[in-house]
């Protein structure tokens, strides 16, 4: 890989723009302040760990293209066949018909590729200034120095990961060519490329480090205490008997918001996709995400007076009996949530209004319109019409005021009255959900041949969408099995940027515009290196 030399100009100078729920970020800087003048202190190593976050929840990376934009188009999940007033942007017609070359979609592949590997340089700068660190500058010493240092293994291994999985066949496919490269210097100007196999190996011995890295806070009073629920871990409401919920304003607010950061659970969930990922390479990697998938979901913490707290077992839904979006509240479903990002200017940034309007006219030229019915998501394998008991079809897309059958993910809905629950739901960009870890676990079950097992946990999950009554048979051959979990997926990540690496991981079928089914081909499922990387 060829990479320019990047400077670290207080890690992008974006955390100045940030506030509210992170004051630790507010630490003061100048303009061009170098990177030897930001590691001085401990709250500059802080700071520099926050704009590489803040670089992630770019439009360009999971602030919009990775999260619910042209990664979408590619999986088919917008409709594309639609009418100019509805949509009419080139680049993202062109990514539904995944033509990867086309001169206005080329541009927004080669900058996705740009800003995760800034991304990745900007981190390894970090990785090597905590590195040659004892604890001396850090607040809470050691601790501290190896949080961070934790953290930012884990934002290397995740980031490599979605680049592997955009720019490099699925492991079904894999021809043991080199694709990307692994980065773990700063500065590289000529990474080598390596084959999937290899980066695979390299993303989870990240990955491992960060975890024991990250184990002290995480697994102390206080770190417990950050991740007991959904409200402690993205909204810093802690619990009644846990540490620090009695004087909240005693605790440094660094050591919160756990839910925006790679802890130790979201490092174990991540540890469980990585490993999913890698099982056609080695077979125990089976075992390995399921174990790891079942440490978060079957997680116990403990309270004062033995009090027991289960932060990721149970799975809510506040807005199920709640018709219109304007009303509804926790959308984000933060229960459900590991890890996500924050953007508080995310209405702005990735032009939520614009794409998800509340009320469509005729000015409307860019809507991301689910594809309900072209890709028959919400009809079961055997025909039947579920969309009018499935919340994931009945609260969690929408029509906007004036349109007929427009389609939209209320997941980007923005409201206009409600704004303290607006702010509280699209400034957060999810990565990691609890749901994900129940399909790993019931994909294992199933390709150990448990699938009665896979199919009622898959059940599980479904009543508490609102089919209660609509069991799913237990189909007894691995491929009925794969057709019924990319049902269930092609529902659940709507806007979330993950149906497509389903897709090409398991080498399932994609309904075309023509009715047949078919996997992804390689020249639809890899995308292309940006043409100054392999020069």
């Amino acid at each position: 890989m060829k990479q320019k030399t990047y400077s670290i100009i207080i890690a992008c100078m974006a955390l100045l723009g940030l506030s509210g729920c992170n004051d630790w970020l507010d630490v003061p800087v100048e303009g061009q302040s170098t990177a030897n003048e930001l590691f001085e202190t401990g709250d500059g190593y802080r700071s520099a760990l926050h704009g590489i976050y803040k670089s992630m929840a770019s439009p360009t990376l999971y602030g919009r293209e990775l999260q619910f934009g042209v990664i979408d188009f590619f999986s088919g999940q917008y409709d594309i066949n639609v009418n100019s007033n509805d949509l009419s942007n080139p680049t993202y017609i062109a990514a539904g018909k995944r033509d990867y070359k086309d001169a206005k979609l080329q541009p927004l592949i080669d900058n996705i590729w740009l800003a995760a590997f800034n991304a990745i340089a900007a981190d390894n700068d970090l990785i090597k200034h905590l590195e040659g660190e004892s604890g001396n500058k850090f607040s809470e010493g050691k601790m501290e120095r190896d949080d961070i240092l934790g953290e930012a293994k884990a934002i290397r291994a995740f980031i490599h990961l979605d680049m592997l999985r955009l720019f490099a066949p699925a492991p079904i496919d894999d021809d043991g060519g080199n694709y990307i490269p692994y980065v773990t210097e700063f500065p590289n100007k000529r990474a080598t490329h390596l084959p999937v196999k290899e980066v695979m190996g390299k993303i989870i011995e990240d990955l491992e480090q960060a975890r024991e890295l990250v184990k002290p806070f995480d697994l102390s009073p206080l770190g417990y205490s950050a991740s007991v629920s959904g409200e402690a871990r993205f909204y810093n409401s802690l619990m009644y008997g846990m540490e620090g919920a009695a004087n909240p304003t005693s605790v440094d607010p660094f050591f919160l918001g756990r839910g925006y950061r790679f802890s130790y659970w979201a490092i174990t969930a991540l540890l469980a996709r990585a490993h999913q990922y890698n099982a056609t390479f080695d077979p125990s990697s089976l075992d390995k995400a399921k174990a790891y998938a079942l440490e978060v979901l079957d997680a116990t913490f403990e309270g004062a007076n033995a009090t027991k707290f289960e932060p990721f077992k149970n799975e809510q839904f506040n807005f199920a009996w709640v018709d219109q979006p304007e009303e509804m509240s926790d959308i984000r479903m933060v229960g459900t949530l590991v890890m996500g990002l924050y953007n508080e200017k995310q209405v702005d940034e990735a032009g939520l209004e614009r794409l998800f309007p509340r009320e469509k006219n005729q000015h409307s030229s860019d809507l991301f319109i689910v594809n309900k019915d072209g890709q028959d998501i919400f009809k079961t394998i055997s025909g039947m019409d579920e969309s009018t008991t499935d919340i994931r079809s009945t609260r969690l897309i929408y029509e906007p005021k004036g349109s007929y059958r427009n389609f939209l993910s209320t997941k980007w809905y923005v409201k206009e009255r409600n704004t303290m629950e607006r702010d509280r739901t699209v400034t957060i960009l999810p990565l990691l959900r609890t749901s994900e870890l129940r399909y790993i676990v019931a994909e294992c079950m199933a390709r150990k041949g448990d699938f009665e097992g896979a199919y009622g946990l898959l059940n599980t999950m479904r009543e508490h969408r609102g089919l209660n009554d609509y069991k799913l048979p237990t189909r007894t051959t691995w491929g009925d099995f794969v057709k019924d979990l990319v049902r269930e997926g092609q529902r659940e990540w709507i806007s979330e940027g993950q149906l497509f690496y389903l897709y090409k991981r398991l080498n399932a079928g994609v309904k075309r515009d023509n009715g047949t089914v078919k996997p992804l081909t390689k020249q639809e499922s890899v995308l292309p290196i940006p043409a100054e990387e392999t020069k």
